[in-house]
């Protein structure tokens, strides 16, 4: 992988459901076409936001299928592809490779006892995979704190040089990994709650499904422009909504029911034991937005 394809403000698409909770093929393709007006560079199904260990093997299939059709021409993909096993995650990444997709995200197996171990866990799924691998580091999501050398082994095991950093403080850990390895492609996520400070540290870009990725993006265009009291101004406006939006366990609610505000999802349903919006954080919902001056739609944001 080079940096200049794994780049930018990467948009991940969450797996929408309908009232009778099947997946909405109709509001996926909705989404990464308007993902890629929103000026995201690539896309990213099948992660942790995308609700997956709720969905069955069918069902992945299903949104597999429906994003290489609606990326095709557009945008990239890349498929979380994440498992306890190793030779599940190569099932995964083959079957994602199958649709078209141009890397697979791949975190540490759920509380591995030793990180020592991390790193033959990523040479055996690269074994017989020729697709290249996004490594996640996501402990709020996996149970495992991977410390900067152990994560630079397993990088190094899968053949990788991209990494999603989710453990915070996510802006001292970029320094670590840059200062280590400077050839290397961070992306940020957990929502863009640190992306001013990431972008700032030398991440490349964020990969998060953050509801209006203009936002990420215009503060990454300025910093890259070297403009960065505008990247500041306008990280600084939104940010009361970024924040709101990242709330832990509401958050992925919140980002549904706004993306059905925009007018890509026909429903803001979530599955299993993930809250959803009550009348009393709707009500937040539209005092932020005011606060902020949002008014949520299917155009692109206009950033100022």
């Amino acid at each position: 992988m080079t940096q200049e394809r794994f780049h930018g403000t990467w948009y991940i698409v969450p797996t929408p459901f309908t009232q009778d909770d099947r997946v909405d093929e109709a509001s996926i393709a909705r989404t990464v076409e308007r993902a890629a007006a929103w000026g995201a560079d690539g896309v990213t199904v099948l992660g942790v936001m995308g609700e997956v260990t709720s969905l069955s093997d069918a069902e992945r299939e299903a949104v597999l299928t429906t994003v290489a059709k609606a990326a095709q021409g557009r945008l990239p993909f890349a498929a979380g592809c994440s498992a306890a096993s190793p030779s599940l995650v190569r099932e995964r990444v083959r079957q994602a490779a199958s649709y078209g997709a141009a890397a697979a995200m791949v975190a540490a197996p759920p509380l591995l006892p030793d990180v020592d171990g991390l790193a033959r866990f990523f040479e055996r799924v690269r074994q017989d995979t020729e697709l290249p691998i996004i490594v996640q580091d996501e402990p709020n999501a996996t149970g495992v704190r991977i410390p900067v050398s152990a994560l630079l082994a397993a990088m190094t095991a899968a053949g990788s040089d991209v990494v999603k950093l989710e453990d915070p403080p996510t802006p001292p850990k970029i320094t670590k990994l840059l200062a280590a390895a400077p050839g290397l492609t961070v992306f940020g996520g957990l929502g863009g709650v640190a992306a001013y400070d990431e972008l700032n540290r030398g991440a490349a870009g964020t990969m998060t499904g953050f509801a209006f990725p203009e936002i990420l993006k215009a503060v990454r265009g300025a910093l890259e422009e070297g403009d960065r009291v505008r990247a500041a101004r306008i990280f600084d406006r939104y940010l009361p909504y970024i924040a709101f939006e990242g709330q832990v366990g509401v958050g992925l609610a919140i980002r549904k029911e706004v993306l059905r505000r925009r007018g890509v999802l026909e429903t803001a349903r979530t599955r299993g034991l993930a809250p959803t919006v009550d009348e009393v954080t709707s009500a937040e919902l539209d005092d932020v937005l005011a606060r902020v001056g949002i008014v949520p739609g299917p155009e692109p944001l206009e950033v100022r």
